[in-house]
């Protein structure tokens, strides 16, 4: 599918669904949960698991993890969930995305490879366009 059309339907479905309804940050590892099963054992093992930036921290690692498995379609799903996020957080968790998520994934992209190039390639718009603004703050 179309990387435009999926995040059109994302946000689609953030509006409807959500009705404008801000995610807390006591909301995030239900979502990480709902989302990826398979990282719920990870995020029972974090210090303070209440903690915005430990959750985000960890999802950030998992997704790290899938990328060096190459398994990308779940990646391109970790980054619409991220884009959930960072769209429809409340501004805690919108920072802790900004700071935390994009920050810690800018390191796989970051490397001059082909897998980088792929990275950014599913990346969703607001990802990118964060990741850009930090790379321009940042001045590399």
């Amino acid at each position: 599918m179309n990387a435009t059309i999926e995040l059109i339907k994302v946000k689609a479905e953030l509006v409807l669904k959500n009705n404008n309804r801000m995610i807390k940050e006591n909301e995030v590892l239900d979502l990480l949960g709902n989302e990826f099963p398979q990282i719920n054992q990870s995020l029972e093992k974090i210090a303070n698991p209440s903690n915005v930036y430990n959750a985000i921290s960890c999802f950030a690692d998992f997704t790290k993890q899938l990328v060096r498995n190459g398994n990308f379609e779940e990646v391109k799903h970790c980054f619409n969930v991220a884009e959930k996020m960072l769209v429809s957080g409340n501004n805690t968790v919108k920072n802790a995305i900004e700071n935390g998520y994009v920050f810690s994934i800018s390191t796989l992209i970051d490397v001059a490879s082909p897998i980088s190039q792929k990275i950014k390639g599913l990346m969703t718009s607001s990802l990118r366009n964060e990741y850009n603004r930090q790379i321009r703050v940042s001045g590399i």
